[in-house]
């Protein structure tokens, strides 16, 4: 018993390195879970980075107005 909770504390831990992901901390659990922490996090790893910040092309903006 004490196995499984432990192996859920690390799949926790690893799939908070997916909330700034865009995998998500949802998907990036259960993957943990179902096939192990280290291959989800392979997986989140691979993920593209959630841009937080959105850039605007002020050339473009321009030419509309």
């Amino acid at each position: 018993m004490e196995k499984v909770v432990f192996f859920v504390i690390i799949a926790a831990l690893v799939a908070l390195l997916g909330r700034n992901r865009k995998i998500g901390y949802g998907w990036s659990f259960l993957l943990c879970l179902f096939l192990s922490p280290i291959i989800g996090l392979i997986i989140i790893l691979f993920s593209k980075k959630v841009d937080s910040v959105e850039f605007v092309d002020i050339k473009k903006e321009n030419e509309q107005n």
